[in-house]
């Protein structure tokens, strides 16, 4: 009817959700994929107005899930729009092929239920395979639109499941960008407050204690006593390769008995993890180029990592994406003291013993100084362990500690190493293991 912007009677019952009118209708020969002025077909327009039973029926005598409105929108579009959950629910039953379905500008139905901040039904289209890294024509990804919309939960959902933290849109703006530019600092928290090269997001889900603010975040070791590290470029031992360091002929690598990172800057299968040698990375004096194969640790913190509230083990941090065995996770970054000075300190939950086997024992003390490292719980299945690293100077008494993956992990595992025997016999008389391995050495069950 020219007067109704082209809508038939079927519109008009569906859009009111008689669906026993519809049914009279639908015997009587109507048109179930007739579109109005707007293109819209009945069973958009129940979607719409969220009549689940009429939606249920409408699909039952044949209506066509997959047409598109003048917009670019189907029936998933108009519901997760509008926050009609169990419409959606009940349409990706029966067509859950559409889900990722992009209207005229891009968007998916979960964008819609992102721009709008219906946490359920992105949490059900999370759970139903919505791809959270489809670009819309302006290359936003869904973190995009939670950074905008502010919504930390939602944003927190989405790197769950793997959406692209560093997405760059034709404007030149990353999900940081954006909420950083809308204020939304629930959105924005990077611990590392922008000195790591990957942003470290900060989450809690336990409790009400806001993120860590009773240390400094610094991405490199400090010291606040001299030490006299000897760091003369003249004390040296470079190499002169033209390559890429992988020869047998590296001096660097000959100081780590071969040079061990392959072309992916990762430790090889065979890397011994009981008792890890040391590695020496090429250097400032060394004639090679910046991204020779034997720089790893110096490059700084290349994987997504979080910072998350355990139940039962306070801090913890978590890999934001699956981590090949062998690859450089963080180092552990503190303040360099002297093993005299160690023992004069309260709190020593942050100390981490260098264990040069050369010159005077030294520790790295986290607690007042540190990065995302301080925050690295025990397990006693650890899936990270411990080198020692020479980068910029060779020292021996100072070595960098760099965490490495001991084996696969997978996005979303907690990121763990084992604290040793030592640290449980002093630490077992306060409080005993909660890393909840069926094989945990230190657990009160164990003891």
């Amino acid at each position: 009817m020219e007067g109704q912007n082209k809508r038939t009677p079927l519109h008009a019952a569906a859009a009111e959700g008689h669906h026993e009118v519809c049914h009279m209708l639908v015997q009587a020969g109507a048109n179930l994929d007739m579109f109005d002025e707007e293109q819209r077909t009945p069973l958009m327009v129940a979607c719409e107005n969220n009549h689940l039973d009429t939606v249920k029926y409408l699909l039952r005598a044949g209506a066509a899930v997959s047409h598109k409105d003048i917009m670019g929108f189907t029936c998933l579009h108009l519901a997760a729009k509008l926050g009609h959950y169990d419409i959606v629910h009940h349409l990706l039953s029966k067509a859950s092929k559409y889900i990722n379905c992009q209207d005229d500008g891009g968007w998916t139905p979960i964008t819609w239920a992102i721009e709008y901040k219906h946490k359920e039904l992105v949490h059900l289209l999370l759970a139903k395979g919505a791809d959270v890294n489809i670009r819309d024509k302006e290359e936003n990804v869904c973190l995009h639109w939670a950074a905008l919309s502010g919504c930390d939960d939602i944003a927190q959902s989405l790197l769950d499941a793997r959406c692209d933290l560093n997405a760059v849109n034709v404007h030149g703006d990353s999900p940081l960008h954006v909420a950083a530019r809308e204020n939304h600092l629930e959105c924005v928290m990077d611990i590392s407050r922008g000195y790591e090269a990957v942003p470290i997001t900060c989450v809690n889900g336990v409790d009400s204690e806001p993120c860590p603010e009773n240390f400094k975040y610094i991405p490199d070791n400090c010291v606040t006593s001299p030490l006299n590290i000897d760091k003369d470029i003249t004390h040296l031992q470079h190499c002169s390769c033209t390559d890429d360091c992988a020869s047998s002929t590296c001096v660097c690598g000959q100081l780590s008995l071969r040079c061990w990172y392959d072309s992916e800057g990762r430790l090889p299968l065979d890397f011994c993890q009981r008792e890890p040698p040391v590695l020496f990375e090429c250097n400032h004096a060394c004639s090679c180029w910046r991204n020779c194969r034997n720089r790893v640790v110096q490059n700084g913190l290349r994987v997504r990592l979080q910072l998350f509230k355990t139940q039962k083990m306070g801090w913890g941090v978590k890999a934001m994406q699956d981590i090949p065995q062998g690859t450089f996770i963080c180092e552990y970054v503190g303040e360099i003291i002297s093993d005299s000075e160690a023992d004069k300190r309260e709190n020593d939950s942050f100390l981490f013993t260098l264990d040069n086997k050369v010159g005077d024992v030294h520790c790295i003390d986290a607690r007042l100084f540190g990065n995302i490292g301080r925050f690295i719980n025990h397990l006693c299945e650890p899936n990270v362990l411990a080198v020692r690293v020479f980068t910029m100077h060779q020292d021996l008494r100072f070595p960098r500690i760099a965490f490495f993956s001991s084996r696969p992990i997978k996005a979303g595992d907690q990121i763990g190493f084992d604290y040793g025997d030592h640290y449980w016999r002093v630490k077992s008389k306060f409080f005993s293991c909660h890393c909840g391995s069926l094989k945990c050495r230190h657990s009160a069950a164990s003891r």
